[in-house]
């Protein structure tokens, strides 16, 4: 008798708030225990080791600075988790704490709907499975949910007010900029950077580049990414002004010169008109680099002769990727024609859209009537928020409709189609059924992974 294949398990990685970089100094919702990325990944391991599940690496993104409350729309890393379910290739999403899941009873519940209908299982390595299947897991799970939304929004309450307090007597509650520094409870300017961030600001006025300014503050220790830089120089800390939300507050500016401030923020380094790179893959944004996972884009070595894709340059990834551009097209065409030829692939696209459109259904339903509901109560806080969730589910099932029926279209398309397609109708019909492709650092064909949309993956 052949040995059943062992369970494929995927492990998502969240943290409500970051300290510092790469996760060190993360802290949970409640904000009294660390829960750094790489010490929910060691539980997740052990879990998956423990219970025999092969934890695949699907380039599932850590959820950094993510609220357990977000609706799924803003869960990019579970989300895509769930979608590789829907698509057969996992079984079990697993984490490390029952709250690192979720922390709403709305969006737990369509959690565990799409995954259980898909036939997978979701696993916490405090409180094991997680289901809806009987009544007593329901109750279980629910009881779980109820104490974990708590304590989410008990602790909005309660931060809320020293939020407010915090911003009006110049305590910003977030991280400060190079050149300020906290004083027990005031925060002062750094004398030791000051000048350098003063001149950064000056470099920028007079229209030079991101990655000069980048190399003049890290020869003075200061270390910033590209994009790090771009938010220092468009920081109002630089300018004295806290802004945290609706409130309001002030700190020693370390720019005086408004006017300087609001010149660096015009400023733009003209480059010249580049010409759109004809290339299959170009701007798709499907091509990812599998070391840093940023959008890969297209390059050229041997004086242009020979067309690549590469890690984008701007980024700090520690081990850039290139591979032939003609390598991974055809590794993506040839895919794109055998999910063509795939004719399940139309009937997973037909149930797809009966239940998205049944959830697009549902979310409007929900939101007409809080809207009918809270009619009464105007511009109350809770009913504010209630609806601006309601409407962020409502966005989210509409996104997911027209995706479903633009990939519904594009698998009317045959494989011998393909050839007398135009070059953007190939790009539209590329993005309808594949979701990333993937390469990771070496050499060959065997470096690309092709992740197909969950309707074209049946």
């Amino acid at each position: 008798m052949a040995a059943a294949r062992q369970r494929r398990a995927l492990g998502v990685v969240r943290v409500s708030r970051v300290a510092g970089r790469d996760g060190r100094g993360a802290r949970d919702d409640r904000g009294d225990r660390l829960l750094s990325p790489a010490e929910q990944r060691d539980r997740i391991e052990r879990l998956c080791e423990r219970e025999r599940l092969d934890l695949l690496d699907l380039n599932v993104q850590p959820e950094l600075n993510t609220s357990g409350g977000d609706p799924l729309s803003k869960r990019e890393g579970l989300r895509t988790a769930i979608e590789a379910v829907e698509a057969g290739r996992a079984e079990v999403i697993v984490v490390a704490y029952f709250d690192r899941l979720v922390r709403s009873l709305r969006v737990q519940a369509e959690v565990l709907e799409r995954i259980e209908a898909a036939g997978g299982r979701v696993l916490a390595a405090d409180v094991g499975e997680i289901s809806g299947e009987t009544a007593a897991k329901w109750l279980s799970a629910t009881m779980l949910g109820m104490v974990s939304e708590y304590v989410r929004r008990t602790t909005a309450e309660r931060t809320r007010g020293a939020q407010r307090r915090a911003v009006e007597e110049g305590r910003p509650p977030f991280p400060l900029i190079p050149g300020l520094i906290r004083v027990k409870e005031r925060v002062e300017i750094d004398h030791d950077l000051a000048d350098v961030v003063r001149e950064a600001v000056a470099m920028r006025a007079r229209k030079e580049t991101i990655a000069s300014i980048r190399g003049h503050l890290r020869s003075q220790g200061i270390e910033r990414s590209y994009h790090g830089v771009q938010s220092l120089i468009s920081s109002r800390l630089l300018i004295g002004e806290v802004v945290f939300g609706d409130y309001r507050g002030s700190v020693p500016a370390l720019i005086e010169d408004r006017a300087l401030w609001e010149k660096a923020q015009r400023a733009r380094v003209p480059r010249g008109r580049r010409p759109r790179s004809d290339r299959l893959l170009a701007r798709l944004g499907v091509l990812r680099c599998g070391t840093c996972g940023a959008r890969m884009v297209v390059g050229s070595a041997n004086n242009r002769q020979y067309p690549l894709y590469r890690c984008p340059p701007v980024g700090d990834c520690t081990r850039r990727v290139t591979i032939s551009a003609e390598l991974v097209e055809g590794t993506v065409v040839d895919h794109v024609k055998l999910l063509l030829a795939d004719l399940n692939g139309r009937a997973s696209a037909d149930q797809g859209m009966l239940a998205a459109s049944a959830r697009l259904d549902r979310t409007q339903e929900e939101l007409d009537a809080a809207i009918r509901a809270f009619s009464a109560l105007g511009d109350e806080p809770a009913a504010v928020a209630r609806l601006a969730e309601l409407r962020a589910n409502r966005d989210a099932a509409r996104d997911e409709y027209e995706r479903m029926a633009d990939t519904q279209a594009a698998l009317t398309i045959t494989v011998a189609d393909w050839d007398d397609l135009t070059r953007d109708e190939q790009r539209d019909l590329i993005s309808a059924v594949i979701e990333t492709v993937t390469v990771q650092p070496g050499r060959g064909a065997d470096r690309i992974a092709v992740h197909p949309r969950a309707l074209a993956a049946s």
